[in-house]
This record gives structure tokens, C-alpha cells and sequence, in this order.
């Protein structure tokens, strides 16, 4: 279940664009961070509504409101300065509650997430992130004197006050915890977006951008893959008919469309063993396991008869007609050049003796 979470989440980073890990280290970390305050101040609000304490009804909206601006510098990318806003507010947050209702209802612990965020993650530099802890612990300082001196502005009920230094109590203890494991859960799905990225470099590589068939360059992994099977294996190349002829009268867009709706065709005619490559230009290369020579050509045969008798819907000049020929060869595992060779010289014996056919 953890994985499926992690695979659907990574699956929406891969298509956002980070130039280090840092980059999106900081951004999950901004993203959880935000979350996990908006969901505290909602809490807050929703208890203060109840209690109509009017004080802090306004003073959680607009910490609500900076949140809103905070989720805009992350959409931009500004994940250091939306960190720092999300540092500031809550320093705010703390010394107005604790100015107001003093420290005895422990919202002064809220410092220490913060100093525990900024010692963790990378906002700003280190000098920065050290002036804004020496700050926390100068603001903690006057706050006390002043608690010393002063009596509470804002005095709640004695079970609310409970109430509230307990909730402040586990919302430490959580928001800590959250902070010192988050480490591990970056990593966790850096992991996970390093991997998906090596998928789709893999699949840029050996993938044609335009059919989304195998190219050329993936045969000889797969190729490797044949080896030691004890089967019969047939190799067959497939060539359109007069292909430069559609592209000279039609344009190289409808070539294009031509080469997409044989792709389909052939993935949806053979069997999901066959293996497809785009070889190069209007060629195709067909691998068939435990076949033999005739059982190979009656199959691509079937198949050319099949696609001459199909109507082309092309977005570009209508509906086309196309032909195919085939030349086909058992294929040798300890030599495949060979047997491509092979194949592709009954492809032209094809070719020059009227095209439209299958060649063994």
C-alpha cells in the first residue's frame, strides 16, 4: 500500500521539472510543513469559534492568509522564502499568544519546532538560519521577564486552558517527531523519483518517440534476453510499399499518421509474445518465438492480406490504401546480424518481384 501511495506520488513529481535533490528536497518539505500548520490553525480556529474568543478567530485567519500567500511562493518555486514565511509566522504566532495569554499554556514551544526546522533543513544559510535562533531565544527571554511581571492579557476558562496546554503539548511532541523522520521520508521518495527518472531515461532511449514501439538501439538487450532458449524463433522485416511516394504526394504528416495506424495495427494483430521494433524509416522489425519458417510466413502473410483490405483514416488526405512486403528468416541466436541479413535480403527479392508479399 506504502509503495502505491509513493509510486502515484512520484509519478506527479516526474512530471514536474527539479534541477537537484535539493530542489526537491525542499519542496517536500515545504509542501509537509505547510500542511501540517494549515491543519493546526484550522484546528485552532474551529476551537477558538466555539470558545468566541474573538482575539485569536482573527489572529488564525490571518494565519491562515499567510499560509495562502506561503502556497503561492512554493507554486513559484520559491521554496526558501516560503520556508522563512512559514518560520516567521509561527515565531509571530507563538510571541502573540504567548504575549497574550503567557507562557504557561505552553505556546512558547512552538520555538522549538522551529529552531528544530531551521536546524534540520536548508532555508537560507547557516548564519541566517543561527541569527533567527539567537532571535528565538532573545524573544523567549523578554517574554518570560514579562510573564514574570505582568498578568495574562487574555485569561481562558480553567478547562479550556487545560484543554489548550494540552493540545500545544502534543502538537510539540508531533510536529518534533514529524520534523526528525521527515528526513527519511524525503529520501524514501527521492529514491523512488530517481528511479522513475531512470525508467523514463531508459525509455527515451530505446523507445521511437513516434510509433512508442522499441527502436533499434533496444534489440541487442533483447537479443540477449534470447539466448540459451531452446525454441524456434523467426525473424521477419516488414517494409511499406512505395512509402517516399506517400510522403512526396501526401507530406511527411500523413507519412507520419501512416507509420502510427501500422504500429497499432501490427501490436494489435500479432501475439502479445511478438516483439516490434521500428528499425528505421518505414521499416519494422518482427521477432517470433516457437514458430517455425512456414508457420512465420503464413502469419505475416495473413496479416498482409489483412492490412491491404484495410481503409487508412488519415486526419490529413482522408482514407489511404497500403501494401506491405515481408521477408522473413529463422533467426539464429548465436548470430543475429546474420539472421536480419537474411530477412532483409527476401525483403528486396520481394520488393524487386512486384512487392505486397511475404518472402522466405
Amino acid at each position: 500500500m506504502l509503495h502505491k501511495l509513493r509510486d502515484n506520488f512520484i509519478a506527479n513529481l516526474l512530471k514536474q521539472s527539479f534541477q537537484q535533490d535539493d530542489e526537491l528536497c525542499l519542496y517536500l518539505i515545504s509542501y509537509v510543513s505547510l500542511i501540517f500548520c494549515v491543519l493546526i490553525h484550522i484546528f485552532f480556529l474551529i476551537c477558538y469559534v466555539v470558545q468566541e474568543i474573538q482575539f485569536f478567530v482573527f489572529l488564525n485567519c490571518g494565519s491562515l492568509l499567510v499560509y495562502l500567500v506561503v502556497f503561492l511562493f512554493l507554486k513559484g518555486k520559491k521554496y526558501k522564502q516560503g520556508g522563512f514565511i512559514i518560520s516567521l509566522e509561527a515565531i509571530l504566532y507563538a510571541s502573540i499568544g504567548a504575549y497574550m495569554c503567557g507562557i504557561s499554556s505552553y505556546i512558547i514551544g512552538y520555538f522549538l519546532l522551529i529552531i528544530v526546522m531551521l536546524t534540520l533543513f536548508p532555508y537560507g544559510t547557516a548564519k541566517l538560519r543561527r541569527i533567527i535562533v539567537l532571535i528565538i531565544l532573545g524573544v523567549i527571554t523578554l517574554l518570560g521577564l514579562r510573564d514574570a511581571h505582568t498578568p495574562p492579557l487574555i485569561v481562558f476558562s480553567e478547562p479550556f486552558s487545560h484543554f489548550m496546554t494540552m493540545v500545544n503539548i502534543y502538537i510539540m511532541l508531533i510536529g518534533t517527531i514529524i520534523e526528525i523522520s521527515i528526513n527519511t521520508f524525503v529520501q524514501f521518495i527521492i529514491l523512488g523519483v530517481k528511479e522513475g527518472r531512470l525508467v523514463e531515461l531508459a525509455s527515451q532511449i530505446y523507445t521511437d518517440p513516434l510509433t512508442g514501439l522499441y527502436n533499434r538501439r533496444y534489440t541487442e538487450i533483447y537479443f540477449n534476453t534470447l539466448k540459451n532458449q531452446d525454441q524456434h524463433i523467426c525473424v521477419a522485416i516488414l517494409d511499406i510499399d512505395d512509402f517516399k511516394k506517400i510522403n512526396d504526394t501526401y507530406g511527411h504528416p500523413c507519412g507520419d499518421e501512416i507509420l502510427v495506424f501500422l504500429s497499432t495495427f501490427l501490436y494489435s494483430n500479432l501475439r502479445k509474445t511478438d516483439r516490434i521494433f521500428r528499425w528505421g524509416g518505414e521499416e519494422f522489425l518482427i521477432i517470433m518465438e516457437n514458430v517455425t519458417i512456414y508457420d512465420a510466413q503464413s502469419v505475416m502473410d495473413k496479416l498482409r492480406n489483412k492490412l491491404a483490405k484495410t481503409e487508412i483514416k488519415t486526419k490529413q488526405k482522408g482514407t489511404l490504401g497500403l501494401t506491405v512486403t515481408v521477408g522473413v528468416a529463422p533467426f539464429d541466436l548465436t548470430n543475429p546480424d546474420a539472421s536480419i541479413e537474411a530477412s532483409d535480403k527476401n525483403l528486396y527479392i520481394g520488393k524487386r518481384s512486384g512487392k505486397n508479399q511475404v518472402v522466405i
